[in-house]
């Protein structure tokens, strides 16, 4: 901007300004800029400028993959890489990086390639392998160049985009993005897909192209952007501390600008920095999490105190569990709020760091109630979920089902005295009392009490499930009355634990959204006939739920899924089938145990952007 500036020598005036990217809110906030344009719009608005016939869009960039699907003149979907970069700009860049050469130069190369490596799309780390392979075989560095292009190409198609032929990306294709260039890449795209397609000069510089149009669409009077006079003496200041306004423990990064102004980022909620809190009345996630801590009363009880870890199946059945124990005269006793701490706490126990971060969460509650000093902690073992017939069969995810053996094999603390962990299928009441009063057997427990017990404690959990799809209908309800979106947030129960899910659900909240689980809507949809065994009881609740939104105008669906839950990767695939089928958005979200929002948050608000592009569409043709 200060060259701008200095080039002008006054002549110019800023009209508009327009920022966009991951630091969008930093810069709109540093440089005061008129306008904030999500990524996915800016790229798009400076694709149909340079080819007003667009039907695809790719941007692969140094770390993530972006590709459009335009129909009539809007973004129809959306599809990005995951948490990893291979694939990516950064994929070619380390390669050439370890055979001692520049970039460009190794780039170059790939075009005289007499034959390039076939070395398919796997991640960098297998690749390493693949590439050392070809150079024992006596492989040319201009083969393996060109082999690395061919492998970003087909990595996007085929893994990102998931065409099964080149065919179903369109006819008038923009390809953008630093990476593409790369001649090797580009040749490769065009050979991949047989396509001629377009490549601006400016493919590195689509976003902020794309911005600068936004800008002068919608400039209004004077720009506020900072003067040329202002950013002489513009400065900034940077400091970080950790929130303790909840158990999230955010690390909050506070810029402070020379005229006073001050930017807050880090903060997974409004208490880090220090605003007003938005309302949770239309976030379902929120409500069923408070609802779930009530059900259990907390209580003395004469016979001792259970403890139950507040993780992975509890999130379901804690009413469940909380009610039996309770109705036999224990005192239930829950772990702590899961956190940062807590994870880290238990952390010296997790076998595998490859399991999903709901489960290493496990390790922590696990510590937390035998800090506590309880009698004993339960935790069965459930092949079943319950069978809400919807399904081919009733499973539990294998996590779930069989966590309590890994925890108790990988912990010193725990005995056969002061860790339960029956194996019980909660759908036939007669094995379940069996299994209970082995397990029980120092209580000398009647068979009649533990059967009056259970179905004590599946009255409360029904109670609890008909809470959460009233909450839902109510939200909803107003959501329309108020002319609000709604998304159902969709994953599994543990999901909705603030610090599995990193506060997206108040995220949606922030950008005007009202949020529902898939079991606050799962009950509304029909059975789906999918192309998998549909066996999980997760899993039909995800499928329902999404055959809901499906038909339902006002209605879209974000997918949650954990990084390391192998299971999930067929729900994925049923779930987008499920919604697209009827023109619906499908968008993911991988969570892990790293927090950053700043990718989340684009992708939100691309779906939100693209759902608007859809509604703007619509409105269009119904007026011709």
């Amino acid at each position: 901007l200060r060259e701008i500036y200095d080039l002008s020598e006054g002549r110019v005036r800023i009209a508009g300004c327009a920022v966009t990217g991951y630091g969008e809110d930093m810069m709109k906030a540093a440089l005061r800029a008129d306008f904030g344009i999500v990524e996915t719009v800016a790229h798009f608005k400076a694709a149909v400028y340079f080819n007003p016939k667009v039907d695809f869009i790719i941007d692969i960039g140094g770390q993530d993959i972006k590709c459009f699907k335009i129909k009539n003149g809007a973004i129809d979907s959306i599809m990005l890489n995951e948490a990893c970069s291979s694939g990516c700009g950064s994929f070619i860049q380390t390669f050439a990086k370890a055979m001692g050469m520049e970039i460009d130069e190794f780039s170059k190369l790939g075009l005289f390639a007499k034959h390039p490596v076939e070395l398919g799309s796997r991640c960098t780390v297998f690749m390493n392998s693949s590439v050392k392979q070809a150079q024992k075989e006596g492989a040319s560095v201009e083969d393996i160049s060109a082999g690395l292009s061919s492998s970003i190409v087909k990595n996007a198609i085929y893994k990102v985009i998931r065409a099964k032929t080149p065919d179903e990306l369109g006819e008038n294709i923009l390809v953008q993005g630093g990476t593409f260039l790369n001649d090797a890449v580009l040749r490769s795209f065009e050979l991949e897909t047989g396509k001629q397609v377009t490549r601006p000069g400016i493919a590195g510089l689509m976003g902020a192209f794309g911005a600068a149009l936004y800008a002068k669409e919608n400039v209004q009077g004077e720009s506020t952007v900072v003067t040329a006079e202002e950013l002489r003496s513009f400065s900034y200041t940077s400091n970080s501390h950790v929130c303790k306004g909840c158990t999230s423990r955010c690390n909050v990064n506070v810029i402070g600008f020379s005229d006073g102004r001050k930017f807050i980022s880090g903060n997974k909620c409004e208490k880090g920095a220090g605003l007003k809190p938005h309302s949770d009345e239309l976030d379902l996630y929120a409500y069923k999490y408070e609802r779930l801590l009530r059900s259990v009363a907390g209580t003395p009880g004469r016979r001792g105190r259970v403890g139950l870890p507040l993780a992975l199946g509890f999130y379901e059945q804690l009413p469940l569990w909380a009610g039996f124990f309770e109705e036999l005269g224990f005192e239930v006793v829950l772990s702590e709020k899961s956190s940062r701490q807590l994870y880290f706490k238990g952390q010296h126990t997790v076998a595998s760091d490859t399991v999903c971060y709901p489960a290493k969460l496990a390790h922590g509650h696990i510590e937390s109630l035998l800090d506590k000093g309880v009698d004993f902690i339960f935790f069965p073992c459930e092949s079943y979920n319950i069978d809400e017939h919807s399904s081919d069969n009733h499973y539990n995810c294998p996590v779930v089902a069989y966590y309590p053996e890994l925890l108790k094999a990988n912990n010193e603390r725990l005995n056969a005295e002061n860790f339960l962990m029956p194996y019980i299928d909660v759908n036939d009441e007669s094995s379940a009392v069996r299994a209970l009063r082995r397990a029980l057997g120092r209580y000398k427990l009647s068979p009649a009490a533990l059967r009056r017990a259970l179905r004590a404690g599946f009255a409360r959990l029904g109670s609890f499930r008909a809470d959460v799809e009233k909450r839902a209908d109510e939200i909803l309800s107003r959501a329309r009355r108020e002319g609000k979106r709604a998304v159902v947030l969709a994953g599994r129960p543990y999901h909705i634990d603030p610090e599995i899910n990193h506060g997206i659900s108040k995220l949606l909240g922030s950008l005007g959204v009202a949020v529902l689980s898939e079991d606050g809507v799962a009950h509304k949809g029909s059975a789906v006939r999918v192309n998998v065994l549909n066996q999980w009881t997760y899993h039909a609740r995800l499928y329902r739920a999404a055959e809901y939104v499906s038909r339902s105008a006002d209605l879209d669906l974000v997918q949650l899924v954990s990084f390391g839950c192998g299971i999930d990767a067929i729900t994925t695939d049923e779930v987008r089938s499920i919604l697209e089928k009827r023109g619906k958005l499908y968008t993911q979200i991988k969570i892990d145990e790293i927090n950053n929002l700043g990718v989340v948050k684009i992708r939100l608000r691309s779906m939100l952007a693209a759902i608007e592009e859809q509604k703007r569409r619509s409105a269009h043709e119904k007026e011709q």
